[in-house]
């Protein structure tokens, strides 16, 4: 084992629960027993579809997914509001690919299913666009949690599925997007997150990062 790596992971682990316990932190001092207004509420559902991004990927194209989650809002200051959330994300990659055993000829086809959990630490302003259309626009950091890692391969009728490897169990990234308000308790959303930590979890990991666009339903109670 590399001394050298254990401590870069160390390190890394220390980064992660750091921010866990910065989550935490704010969102209790933005409850109302701090004397903050939670003014809005609701639950959120939709689809995702995912790859990864950098410089070492070539193959990898989009993976559809799903997407779910809670959040709260709270001013802090004239339009302009904290958005903590707790999602769970399916994201990963796919890819077709020639294999030479196949002799039927069909394309065979391998998938990355990655399931997170997600505590972002959102921003929330609106832009008006015109009387009619006044758009929120959301901003910020995310931590994730990997909860599962599978790989599949399928070539022909058969498909091998097993547990993924080396898959980094924590990311860190940016999320932003928009919602749009649909009727009186519904919104559209719209929005986006990368990684900003390899997905594989070893010494020098290529350099391949989380990569989704969400869209989907809100509905505040």
């Amino acid at each position: 084992m590399n001394p050298n790596w254990d401590s870069k992971y160390c390190r890394q682990m220390n980064k992660a629960k750091n921010l866990s316990i910065g989550i935490i932190f704010l969102i209790a001092v933005n409850t109302p027993a701090y004397g903050m207004k939670i003014v809005q509420s609701g639950v959120m559902g939709g689809v995702t579809v995912a790859r990864l991004w950098g410089l070492q990927v070539s193959q990898e194209s989009w993976n559809v997914g799903a997407w779910a989650g809670v959040y709260l809002l709270v001013p802090v200051a004239d339009n302009f509001y904290f958005r903590p959330e707790v999602n769970f994300s399916m994201r990963g990659y796919r890819y077709l690919y020639e294999n030479e055993n196949d002799l039927q000829g069909d394309k065979s086809e391998a998938i990355l299913r990655l399931n997170y959990i997600d505590f972002p630490l959102l921003f929330q302003f609106a832009i008006s666009v015109n009387e009619t259309l006044i758009p929120d626009v959301v901003f910020g950091p995310f931590l994730g949690w990997n909860i599962s890692a599978r790989s599949i391969n399928i070539v022909g009728d058969s498909e091998i599925s097993e547990k993924a490897d080396n898959v980094r169990k924590y990311d860190l990234g940016l999320m932003a997007g928009g919602r749009l308000h649909y009727s009186k308790h519904v919104y559209i959303n719209l929005r986006s997150g990368a990684g900003l930590l390899s997905i594989v979890d070893k010494p020098n990991p290529p350099r391949k990062y989380n990569l989704w666009i969400v869209a989907g339903l809100q509905y505040r109670f």
